[in-house]
């Protein structure tokens, strides 16, 4: 020992303190900095020596030996790590299985508040004395020159992130020529930094439970020094958005967590912070005077018979027997569809003698079994157009407004005209106007909404031409029908885009009833007159408004598949994870096997890179050696 040694010995035994030997040298390298400011290039050093300890994650002894050195080389700058006191009991008391039960949880936490307590009140007599030193000492900033107040921004930002004692100590040192700078408020710790300790211990039980899981598989004792427990790993992210039963536990961000962290390293609440990079969770202590570690005894080894043991691959197969969307819909029946021997029951088909019966039929919809038909069309399906696709769509506009307006126009024709043409079969292949098409008009057309109604009412009727293309409807019928239509269809609607959007749902109604037409050649349909009748609402009337109720079935057909293809790409997701998961898994254990990871650094990494479930399976991986994993 050197005489500063000496002299930190005989102060320790008048002040009634125990020094261990670190705490004498720690003691020696405190009073030379005292009178000794290293220089920026020295700064440079000593923070190049603690990265590079960090990053080489040296042991305590390890990181002792090359303090020497340096002390040595450079002078007594840095401090030994390790207890500098010796406690009453003995210092290298064990505990042989810690962990924290309920009991020691509400034992700790009693203590954490007051400890907070009696924090509080001391901050609050250090922040008077703060305030009387700024208001007597320190001049005023309106006081200063220039060259000053350059001076005191340059202080605030080489130690803003200081804590506030730390940063008050450098200020009395930095005031001693001349106090332009003021102290800093000690902040308190709040009731909110409490429900974050709770958390934390809760991490910290969990952490216990399964570092002495892994001791106790890998056949290793999980005893620990008291004057040296395991640390606590913070995952700032996790602690942010902890949830107990799907429900946010503290409902902070990151960074609110990160201040809360701070306030309880800066209170001594949390001890030893260690912090390698921004992609690894920081580990701490806690304060020994507030934490309850109980000692226990390891449980007694199972039989190997006994134990559980689960796979890490779990592949599902499936189940043929299962029943699917498809075959649920071939099973399902509309129940108020009339077959073929109960139409002249319901009333639709007249019978051969009743003369009073004045329509005739075209077809009908029996045995209608929902959408069976996978096969997706213009009109719906999975090539069904959706309508914000074609209000994003950019095309070039017409050479004139007023010229795609009459262009427009032009497709209305007289009543009578149209009655005719249909009659005649000019609209047997009639395709109805593109979306996009509809849509450009809506944006660049000068038109009312009533004409354009008009025009989109008759491209309809033209439409549903083709159900009749193999029966004769007369000029008179159509002329009827064009005349009911216009009373019942778009009528109280107001905005253009409605209107499309509705006529994509009348076109899906015809589309599929023109192929359930097609499927049923016994069955005739109504003619257009009676086909467009409103109060035919039942699926066995065979009516066009008696199509809601399948529509109403396609729309949930469709917001299922929405959810069954989200559900599609959550599950391709998480099974991309779990497969970077296990190679992550193979790659380390490839480590262990070769001599680059020892049994701890497998078992960190595992604990801050992959989910909870390997970590338990590891040690049977390692016994195993079975790493084909990816």
């Amino acid at each position: 020992m050197n005489k500063n040694t000496d002299n930190n010995t005989n102060k320790a035994q008048k002040s009634n303190i125990i020094f261990s030997a670190i705490g004498l040298y720690n003691q020696a390298v405190k009073d030379g900095l005292n009178t000794r400011k290293p220089d920026p290039i020295l700064q440079h050093t000593i923070k190049n020596f603690i990265d590079t300890a960090y990053r080489n994650k040296l042991t305590n002894t390890q990181y002792n030996k090359a303090v020497a050195v340096f002390n040595t080389a450079h002078g007594l700058l840095l401090l030994k790590r390790g207890n500098e006191r010796e406690n009453e009991q003995k210092q290298y008391a064990y505990i042989n299985y810690p962990y924290l039960d309920r009991q020691a949880v509400k034992g700790t936490m009693d203590k954490y508040r007051q400890y907070v307590f009696n924090y509080n009140e001391k901050t609050d007599v250090e922040n008077d004395d703060i305030r009387k030193y700024n208001n007597t000492v320190v001049a005023q900033h309106f006081q200063l020159s220039e060259t000053q107040k350059k001076r005191k921004a340059a202080f605030h930002t080489q130690n803003k992130k200081e804590f506030a004692r730390d940063y008050n100590e450098l200020v009395i040192q930095e005031n001693k020529g001349n106090a332009i700078i003021p102290k800093r408020a000690i902040q308190k710790i709040k009731y909110s930094s409490e429900l974050v300790f709770h958390v934390l211990v809760g991490f910290y039980v969990s952490q216990l439970r399964t570092r002495n899981a892994y001791l106790l598989e890998m056949k290793k004792s999980p005893r620990t020094l008291k004057n040296s427990l395991p640390k606590l790993k913070i995952d700032h992210r996790k602690l942010a958005t902890h949830k107990i039963a799907d429900i946010p536990r503290l409902s902070i961000c990151k960074k609110t967590a990160q201040n809360h962290i701070k306030r309880l390293r800066e209170a001594d609440i949390l001890t030893n912070y260690l912090r390698i990079n921004q992609n690894k969770p920081v580990s701490v202590n806690f304060n020994p005077l507030i934490i309850e570690v109980l000692e226990g005894n390891p449980p007694k080894p199972q039989p190997a018979q006994n134990k559980s043991f689960t796979l890490l691959i779990e592949k599902n197969l499936h189940d043929s027997n299962e029943t699917t969307r498809t075959k649920i819909l071939k099973e399902k029946e509309i129940k108020d569809c009339a077959n073929s021997t109960a139409l002249m029951k319901s009333g639709s088909m007249p019978e051969q003698d009743n003369e009073s019966y004045s329509e005739r039929l075209a077809g009908g919809y029996r045995n209608t079994k929902g959408i069976r038909n996978e096969k997706q069309n213009s009109f719906g399906g999975a090539n069904k157009i959706n309508l914000s696709d074609f209000l994003n769509t950019t095309s070039k506009p017409m050479k004139t407004t007023n010229q795609l307006t009459q262009n427009f126009l032009n497709k209305l024709e007289d009543d009578q005209t149209l009655a005719k043409k249909l009659a005649a079969g000019e609209y047997d292949h009639y395709k109805g106007e593109r979306y996009d098409y509809l849509l450009k008009i809506v944006q660049y057309g000068l038109l009312s909404t009533e004409d354009f109604k008009h025009v989109i009412l008759q491209d309809f009727i033209k439409s549903s031409a083709k159900i009749w293309k193999k029966h004769n409807v007369y000029v008179g019928d159509w002329k009827n029908t064009i005349n009911r239509l216009k009373g019942q269809m778009f009528v109280n609607m107001v905005n253009k885009e409605t209107v499309i959007a509705k006529l994509k749902e009348y076109r899906w109604k015809l589309e599929f009833a023109r192929n359930w037409f097609l499927k049923k050649e016994e069955v005739n349909a109504l003619f257009p007159f009676a086909y467009f009748d409103k109060t035919r609402t039942k699926s066995n009337e065979l009516g066009f408004y008696g199509l809601h109720s399948i529509w109403k079935s396609h729309l949930k057909y469709l917001e299922k598949k929405e959810i069954n293809g989200k559900k599609e790409i959550q599950d391709s997701n998480i099974r991309k994870r779990r497969l970077s998961a296990q190679k992550k898994l193979t790659r380390a254990i490839s480590k262990y096997e070769l001599g680059t990871y020892n049994q701890e650094q497998l078992f960190n990494y595992v604990q801050d890179n992959l989910p909870h479930e390997y970590l338990l399976l590891l040690p049977n991986l390692i016994k195993n050696q079975n790493t084909n994993l990816a």
